[in-house]
């Protein structure tokens, strides 16, 4: 039975840390050379299909292939994957979803977070991706997938997951040599802080419709929200009224 193969794997595998990371680069080394799209560690594009290969060559050096043949004979079909451009504060996302219908089986999506991984080494030379210091994209996306990948393993065999669990903590560190449940990857606020200086509270002027206009940040995310003082604006809880206006971060200037 595949899940109590899987079961017995994930529980009393053991290897050193120097033969995971062997393992791991055997496995970054292979994506380099197959992928469409990674030509170098530092890619600059990403497919789903380049999600597929990352988790069947992992999947197949670690865990004998059991966990994408559980994943299908649960769902009866294979795993989703998806990029997200969206999601800018995690580095994936893996998701179960059930409808009510009678009968209805579990399905299961990986999605990784596109802004976070191209961002941060736009801005730094390494980030800190489960613990381990990551020195290119390829090594943080390969962090982030055993971490997803992880979290697909107890939702399979357990219908549930934390990563801040013991239990994921020992797999983690087991499996994948990670020493941390967190992805200190840089989120668009980090960016704006670091290239431009600004953050949330700071005065800007941006250009719009021919005229220069003051504000104040009130949110960071793919763009920034502004505050424009406007007697006819809405009324927030300082008392005085404002505009929003969201507005590109390369268009603000710190006053």
């Amino acid at each position: 039975m595949i899940s109590k193969s899987l079961t017995d794997l994930i529980n009393h595998r053991q290897r050193s840390l120097q033969q995971t990371r062997r393992i791991q680069r055997t496995i970054y080394e292979f994506v380099l050379r197959h992928s469409d799209n990674f030509n170098s560690p530092q890619f600059k594009s990403i497919s789903n299909a380049d999600l597929g290969l990352l988790f069947q060559i992992t999947d197949e050096q670690v865990f004998d292939g059991l966990l994408g043949q559980l994943c299908e004979q649960s769902s009866r079909r294979p795993l989703a994957f998806r990029l997200s451009t969206r999601m800018t504060s995690c580095g994936g996302m893996t998701t179960m979803q059930r409808d009510n219908r009678p009968g209805a089986l579990p399905e299961f999506e990986i999605t990784i977070a596109t802004s976070p991984l191209f961002d941060t080494f736009n801005v730094d030379s390494v980030a800190k991706v489960g613990g381990v210091t990551c020195h290119d994209r390829l090594q943080a996306l390969q962090r982030i997938m055993e971490h997803e990948m992880l979290h697909l393993a107890e939702l399979l065999l357990f219908s549930d997951s934390n990563c801040n669990g013991s239990q994921f903590k020992n797999y983690a560190r087991r499996h994948f040599g990670h020493t941390e449940s967190n992805h200190r990857l840089l989120t668009p606020r980090d960016v704006a802080r670091k290239k431009l200086g600004i953050s949330p509270g700071d005065t800007v002027v941006f250009d719009i419709g021919g005229r220069t206009v003051t504000g104040v940040i009130n949110r960071i995310t793919k763009r920034a929200t502004v505050l424009v003082a406007d007697a006819k604006g809405t009324k927030y809880s300082d008392g005085k009224r404002y505009s929003k206006f969201y507005v590109p971060l390369n268009m603000l200037r710190r006053k």
